[in-house]
């Protein structure tokens, strides 16, 4: 009889960025704008990028307020 399984088997692994209601909304980005721009309020928080500009992943300023 053959070791041949029946199905060769995939692994794949998928990354959500998703919004995180307790970071703080006011917090600013290295872009300039604040965390709570970078989701879509109508979209239950789809993480969409900055609405106002290019910048897709939030990385907070350190140097911010």
């Amino acid at each position: 009889m053959s070791e041949e399984q029946p199905y060769i088997r995939e692994e794949e692994t998928i990354i959500r960025y998703v919004y995180n209601p307790n970071y703080g909304d006011t917090r600013r980005c290295v872009c300039g704008h604040a965390y709570g721009r970078h989701f879509d309020s109508y979209d239950n928080m789809y993480a969409c990028g900055c609405k106002y500009c290019a910048c897709f992943e939030f990385k907070e300023d350190e140097n911010a307020d």
